[in-house]
């Protein structure tokens, strides 16, 4: 997980594919803006072609990491400035994390910590 927030943070899209599995989901329904999910790595690649559309810079960093029963939580700090526009933002969010055999199955973006920590918690 680590090392997909760095390739991601370095726009190493091959880096973070390859410890993706092919039919990766990426679910970023829960944004305000442009909610949708991804698919694939071809997913992986349109997502973050949007991001760099948007935004002139953008960074993920895992602030705390947990790993419960129905995933593992990356509460992350956001940052970005907005391509054009200038607007910054500064946020702490979520991502749950499911993997299987090293390889990540999916990621699903949360903009509340505590309602990722209940995804992933116990059934």
């Amino acid at each position: 997980m680590r090392r997909a927030h760095e390739a991601l943070n370095r726009g190493d899209m091959d880096a973070l594919t390859s410890i993706c599995d092919p039919e990766f989901l990426l679910d970023m329904s829960d944004r305000v803006l442009n909610p949708a999910t991804y698919e694939g790595h071809e997913g992986i690649r349109r997502f973050y072609e949007e991001v760099n559309e948007v935004w002139e810079s953008f960074t993920w960093e895992p602030l705390e990491i947990t790993e419960l029963e129905r995933g593992i939580v990356a509460v992350i700090h956001s940052r970005g400035l907005g391509r054009g526009s200038g607007l910054e933002l500064d946020r702490r969010a979520a991502m749950v994390w499911r993997v299987d055999a090293n390889q990540a199955l999916s990621v699903t973006f949360y903009r509340d910590p505590a309602v990722a920590m209940k995804a992933a918690g116990p059934a």
